[in-house]
């Protein structure tokens, strides 16, 4: 692609944008068309339309066995960053044969990439004192597969600010979501859960957000482990148990849920590791309990983290619930128990939905960063200056031929 095409897309009034998710449940690449007009607070968005790829279980398993320090190999992690941008192209190009599109028709794509292994911490190596953080599905192969301006790798620059790069989902909610007279938390429940707090008419400096702890990574690694299912689908393993309050003592003592912010977690925390210690703990307690009562936890954890570090100051009217998490009816159910009194409803705002919200924060931040506009949240990552969030990738062939560069590689 030519400088002055990248002109054009930067000059328009208004792009479509596709966003790509696939986050850390590994289960499926989300993919979302956008037609956005404006960026930052005047930002307009309508969803065009949205689709799934699901990620293969030797892939998915592959990227788990390399997001765990013990297991992971540096030669499976390079050649799956480009096994990942090929199935991110793919589900790219399954959402355009959808909607009968060519790659010609759209402006950019956002990719999240998929997290391999998330260090928000400051910690000291090799006389350095760093925060990091790594995605792979690199945007470059996303954008010569699919003929299309890929903006990727969005977390990295916070992190060169001091900054944990995470969580990123705050700065879609500020922008679409803060009300002139409501206090609202947004809650995602993905593989981690995350909570934004809007006060009324907030400012950007006034948003406060952070990881809670665990979301479904834990119920999904138990239930593939117990029952060989890749999630408790309508909690039907949940509701056949009872929570089991050795358990439940047992997972309290958990440190990261307690914590204060500002707090970011992954996979390093509740993967692999921490579900082994758990199952170990658990060999006497009934499967179904067991499910149960990890169900329980995840609903706990978040209320105990507004309850302790959210109500004092900011008492919220609505709860608004996205991510996979809030198909979960046990979750939920456990969730109306825990917050009485507040308003607590699934996401459904301006086409945006439970399903494809985190899809559509990436399809927004790739619109942020061509119109060269910060969009780290420096009250929620910790950051020390603002940031343009996100690498753009360009391709030097026909958007046209976009499909004839994806086959040859999946031969």
């Amino acid at each position: 692609m030519k400088s002055n095409n990248l002109n054009k897309i930067i000059n328009k009034k208004f792009r479509l944008v596709i966003g790509l998710l696939s986050g850390t449940s590994v289960d499926a690449v989300d993919a979302v068309l956008l037609k956005i007009t404006g960026s930052g607070i005047n930002s307009k968005i309508k969803i065009l339309g949205f689709t799934t790829q699901p990620i293969p279980n030797d892939i998915r398993l592959a990227i788990f066995r390399n997001s765990n320090s013990r297991t992971g190999k540096i030669d499976e992690i390079c050649r799956l960053n480009v096994i990942l941008g090929a199935l991110f192209s793919d589900a790219v190009l399954k959402l355009l044969r959808k909607y009968k599109l060519n790659s010609r028709d759209i402006d950019l794509i956002g990719s999240h990439g998929q997290t391999i292994h998330h260090l928000p911490g400051r910690e000291s190596f090799l006389g350095y004192k760093v925060k990091s953080t790594m995605q792979i599905g690199d945007p470059s192969i996303i954008a010569n597969l699919t003929g299309i301006t890929t903006v990727g790798d969005f977390r990295i620059a916070d992190c060169a600010f001091d900054g944990g790069g995470a969580p990123l989902v705050p700065y879609l909610d500020y922008i679409l979501f803060t009300h002139n007279s409501k206090n609202r938390a947004l809650l995602n429940i993905g593989g981690i859960s995350n909570i934004t707090i809007l006060p009324a008419g907030a400012s950007k400096e006034e948003v406060f957000a952070f990881d809670t702890g665990p979301g479904n990574m834990i119920i999904d690694g138990l239930t593939y482990h117990l029952f060989r299912k890749g999630y408790d689908k309508g909690a039907v393993f949940a509701k056949k148990g009872k929570v089991n309050l050795e358990l439940f003592n047992y997972l309290l003592e958990d440190k990261i849920y307690s914590t204060s912010p500002p707090k970011s977690t992954g996979r390093e925390h509740y993967g692999m590791e921490f579900q082994k210690k758990l199952l170990k703990k658990a060999k006497e307690i009934n499967k179904y309990d067991i499910v149960r009562t990890v169900t329980e936890f995840t609903a706990f954890t978040i209320y105990y983290n507004y309850k302790n570090f959210i109500e004092p100051k900011d008492k919220i009217s609505e709860l608004i619930i996205s991510g996979g998490g809030s198909e979960n009816p046990v979750i939920m159910k456990s969730l109306r128990n825990y917050f009485k009194g507040i308003k607590v409803r699934k996401m459904n705002d301006h086409g945006i939905t439970s399903k494809n919200k985190e899809a559509v924060l990436f399809a927004v931040l790739a619109n942020e960063c061509i119109s060269g506009n910060p969009a780290n949240m420096r009250s929620v990552s910790g950051s020390t200056k603002d940031a343009i969030l996100g690498k753009i990738c360009l391709c030097c062939h026909s958007r046209e031929s976009g499909n004839l560069y994806f086959k040859s590689l999946k031969r």
